[in-house]
Formats: C-alpha cells, structure tokens, sequence
C-alpha cells in the first residue's frame, strides 16, 4: 500500500523530532516554544514540523497568526501495540 505519507519510522529516526513530539505531548506547543528548546533554525524546526505533520504524529491547530502544534497518540499506539506482538528475549538467548 502505497501512499504520499512519510514512514512513521523515518519521521521518528529523528532524535529533533522525537523530542518535538515529547514536547508537544501535554499541551499545544508555538513554533516559538519549541524553537527555545534548541539551538537551530526556525526553518529546521518548520521542516521537522511538515515532516511529523506529514506522518500524521502531530496536529496543527491555527489561532490568530500562531500554529499550535499537539502530539497525536494514536499513531504511535498502533505502533507500541505492533511492537508489542513481539516477545521479550532474555539476556544470553538469540
């Protein structure tokens, strides 16, 4: 099944947009909040923000001239609920 999303994976590759998407957990973050947490651009944290929105793991909400930009648990869910159907091996076993 081929569509024009990016991968959830290769969105999630990035340690800048994991963070992002912890960061945004709790609450709607601006552009401007999560550009304080690093030290890039605000057109790399423009970039990683299409990318994650893209992948559908977060929603943008417009007020006024803000963006506000909230982690969407579900697509990771279905993720943890894939990883999970994969059992734990224990130390020393391959």
């Amino acid at each position: 099944m081929s569509t024009n999303r990016p991968d959830i994976y290769q969105a999630l590759a990035d340690p800048t947009r994991r963070r992002i998407l912890e960061l945004a957990r709790d609450r709607e973050r601006s552009v401007h909040e999560l550009l304080a947490a690093f030290r890039v651009t605000q057109s790399a944290i423009s970039q990683h923000l299409r990318v994650l929105r893209d992948a559908g793991l977060v929603r943008v909400r417009i007020a006024g001239r803000q963006h506000l930009y909230r982690a969407e648990s579900a697509p990771l869910r279905r993720l943890a609920e894939w990883a999970g159907k994969f059992p734990e091996q224990k130390p020393g076993k391959t």
